[in-house]
């Protein structure tokens, strides 16, 4: 009998296929497996729209692969769809038969339209941005470009224009030159320029990218220490860096797997196209996009308005994590937030609320290990953790946060430093008192200490003769006292 507990999304893209693998664990998606062929589809399209016989070879492969996978998997449970580059197979072309008959399962020719607005549901259900944002897909026959806000995308376009294609038409030969990559960008923003005034129309107060392309420019940036919100100065450095090796073959930019060698100048092409016909600031990518779209498609009760927060309820339910004690140092947390200068609440465009209420959940996360060293196994726990709802640049500031507050809940060490970036080193500091004030871990002994902020100076103040009635909570406040020395100090007053 096949199991109704996994569910699978199938994607038979231009330039790879892709099939993810998940089942629902505690309110979340658990990733079981996935596969990746590169099919290049795209590059054995003629202009007359048949494939030549080395595609179709390709394709048929890696589809006999995909249905044995999924041979054990309740076909209700699994969805599979194809998209540009079948698309402009003619409906005639006995390929198409092939293709479901080898893979056993029914296949959907999805439009651009369709395609565009179930990335967009991808993203929606595994990022936590707030207020409208524009999406870009950049697959290997066209780029798909969305602006929406939530859950609901308010205006899309399916382009014809991709990494694969883009490669025949402009880089047949593999010389990198600046002739052939104006001329790759100014085809970009020719296709773009008749949607921009409605792009522009609808706005967006944040961007991202989903596809190949923004996997390596993320690489990139890492390898680098750069920052990973990309900007169009620096987009346009790395392909004067292109240029200069003068060949795809020759490509060797610092970062850049040689996987992605091949299709890397031409998706560099399309979005610094983007960015010059749109007039956008930045971008950053993001981990869902198709594949996501489809399996939410199909899981209607883990569409939730607060993914972080799914992910947050979802880690508690797994590692039963002490619910009543996330809740009062959330609660503290938020009184002592709004203690503290407005300034010190945007840390990068990033909501100190929502940061202080993920170390809340996730603080005592290491002690499902061991209480030995908690705050470290926490830390190694979440760095290897899937967190929808997290960028790259939130998991790496929870980290740093859940960092900060050791050697509260263990006999870990306080750390040595905070975090370089002042607001950061902050948050830290508060979410320290939040943390230390509930160590009692009963409502009706969370600590009344009243906080006060002058620069970067902390003032506790405690009712008249509360230190000396609790000597547990005075000893440990006075070892914090002792080491936010360093970072500004911290007062502890009875008044």
């Amino acid at each position: 009998m096949r199991s109704k507990q996994y569910y699978a999304a199938i994607d038979l893209g231009s330039n790879s296929f892709h099939m993810l693998v998940v089942r629902v664990v505690a309110g979340s998606l658990q990733v079981v497996s996935k596969i990746r062929r590169k099919v290049r589809l795209a590059g054995g399209l003629t202009a007359q729209g048949d494939l030549d016989e080395e595609a179709r070879t390709r394709a048929l492969d890696c589809l006999a692969i995909f249905a044995d996978r999924v041979r054990d998997i309740a076909p209700e449970n699994i969805t599979a769809v194809g998209t540009a580059t079948l698309r402009k197979l003619k409906d005639s072309d006995p390929f198409l038969q092939q293709v479901r008959d080898t893979l056993g399962h029914p296949l959907r020719i999805i439009s651009g339209d369709e395609e565009a607005a179930t990335i967009f549901q991808g993203i929606a259900h595994t990022t936590s941005v707030q207020g409208a944002m524009l999406v870009i897909d950049i697959g290997g026959a066209s780029t798909e470009i969305i602006v929406g806000e939530g859950f609901e995308s308010r205006y899309l376009q399916s382009l014809d224009m991709g990494c694969v294609t883009l490669i025949n038409e402009f880089f047949h030969d593999g010389d990198i030159t600046r002739s052939n990559t104006d001329a790759a960008i100014a085809k970009v923003q020719k296709l773009i320029q008749p949607h921009v005034g409605a792009y522009q129309q609808h706005g967006w107060e944040s961007a991202l990218g989903a596809s190949g392309t923004f996997k390596s420019l993320e690489e990139i940036a890492i390898a680098r220490g750069l920052p990973l919100r990309f900007t169009l100065t620096w987009l346009e450095q790395l392909l004067q860096e292109c240029i200069n090796f003068g060949s795809i073959e020759a490509l060797d930019v610092h970062g850049l797997r040689p996987v992605r060698r091949p299709v890397f100048i031409t998706g560099l092409c399309i979005l610094i196209g983007a960015f010059r016909s749109l007039g956008m600031k930045t971008i950053e990518a993001t981990e869902g996009a198709l594949r996501e779209g489809l399996i939410y498609g199909m899981l209607e009760e883990l569409q939730h308005n607060d993914v972080q927060l799914r992910t947050l309820e979802s880690l508690t339910e797994s590692y039963h994590l002490d619910a009543d004690q996330i809740a009062r140092v959330e609660k503290l947390a938020d009184q002592y937030l709004e203690a503290c200068p407005e300034s010190w609440m945007d840390i990068q465009g990033e909501s100190a609320e929502r940061l202080a209420r993920a170390v809340s959940y996730l603080h005592e996360i290491g002690l499902t290990l061991n209480y030995k060293h908690a705050s470290s196994h926490g830390r190694y726990m979440l760095a290897n953790t899937n967190l929808p709802g997290f960028s790259v640049r939130e998991r790496e500031f929870l980290l740093e946060l859940l960092g900060g507050v050791a050697g509260i809940i263990d006999d870990d060490a306080e750390p040595e430093s905070l975090p370089d970036y002042l607001p950061l080193a902050r948050l830290s500091r508060v979410l320290r008192l939040a943390v230390l004030g509930c160590q009692r871990r009963r409502d009706d002994m969370i600590a009344n200490g009243i906080l006060t902020v002058n620069d970067d100076h902390f003032v506790l103040n405690f009712p008249k003769g509360y230190l000396q009635a609790n000597p547990y909570l005075r000893s440990l406040y006075e070892k914090e006292a002792l080491w936010q020395q360093r970072f500004g100090g911290l007062t502890l007053n009875e008044v």
